[in-house]
């Protein structure tokens, strides 16, 4: 059992590796950090006999925020792999997890890691640590939504952390048909992601408009925005996690239409996972007249991941 453990431990690993380094882009990924515990009876198991001494970080991340100038994000990743099925009233459960990774925060902040990781940045003011917690589930469909399963579930106050995001197979698997395939079919190197004006980041945009990597902040985001270079020219993809529809259609033309410094692209593509063509056709003719800039199936283009042969 516990050889059996330990092998889905290492699959969870690989799986958390895989999502942060080749969809995310993170090419700077630590794992496996140990940091005391400060609080050991606060923090200790509810099964555990003595008090608890110290906690594991599966996977940690560090880099300047493109969003906000001066600002450090670190990230402390909490991998939580199972061989089954997630469960069918999961909110038990989650709550085991997320306090684990929230007492794990609380204690990061006081550690000896966590001062070293700000020591190693310079030109930094702020430091603002997330926490992520990866909740997979090997025999739960690859869509499987489990977020809405747990959102109203009652978190104790008395927890410290600052932000922490959970990613399950739905949410993986979205980001994987979306940018792990735009990298796949552009190549790694000439797929960029998009930074937004946040008003905070005015010294960053100037320098990095776009980039290697995703803003945690970005990873719960429903539409994402890439930024593809092809040669001498410049293609702007957006991806919709929504359906297709007047409203959806409207919103992401506004989107691509705000980005001032991706003028010079020489094409939008809008992807949406329930494109159909010869449906749809006639709702973004209607809707165009708004945006005069675009000039579909010439400068515009609209499309369906993952691809369908019906669509071509």
């Amino acid at each position: 059992m516990g050889e059996w453990s330990k092998t889905v431990g290492e699959k969870g690993e690989k799986v958390v590796d895989f999502f942060f380094k080749d969809i995310l882009g993170y090419n700077s990924v630590s794992s496996n950090e140990t940091i005391g515990c400060i609080k050991g009876t606060k923090h200790k198991s509810k099964t555990a006999k003595g008090d608890k001494t110290t906690h594991g970080i599966d996977a940690l991340i560090s880099v300047k925020s493109p969003l906000e100038d001066k600002l450090l994000d670190i990230v402390a990743i909490s991998s939580k792999y199972t061989a089954d099925e997630y469960p069918k009233s999961p909110k038990a459960k989650f709550k085991e997890h997320f306090e684990d990774l929230a007492f794990t925060l609380e204690c990061f902040k006081n550690s000896r890691l966590y001062a070293e990781t700000n020591y190693k940045f310079g030109g930094v003011n702020r430091t603002e640590i997330t926490g992520v917690l990866v909740w997979l589930s090997d025999k739960s469909p690859k869509d499987y939504e489990l977020i809405p399963k747990i959102s109203n579930t009652q978190i104790d106050a008395d927890l410290i952390f600052d932000k922490i995001i959970v990613v399950d197979n739905d949410r993986i698997n979205f980001l994987y048909q979306t940018i792990f395939r735009a990298k796949e079919v552009y190549g790694v190197e000439n797929v960029k992601f998009v930074y937004h004006n946040t008003s905070l980041n005015v010294i960053g945009l100037n320098s990095m408009s776009y980039g290697d990597f995703m803003p945690i902040q970005y990873v719960f985001s429903d539409i994402i925005p890439l930024r593809i270079e092809k040669g001498s020219d410049v293609e702007f993809i957006i991806f919709c996690k929504d359906s297709f529809s007047n409203d959806n259609l409207s919103k992401l033309l506004s989107f691509a239409n705000s980005f001032d410094h991706l003028a010079s692209a020489k094409k939008t593509i809008l992807a949406f996972p329930d494109y159909n063509g010869l449906h749809h056709k006639s709702i973004i003719e209607s809707e165009l007249f708004k945006f005069p800039k675009y000039t579909f199936n010439q400068n515009l283009l609209v499309s369906l991941y993952p691809s369908d042969f019906r669509n071509k």
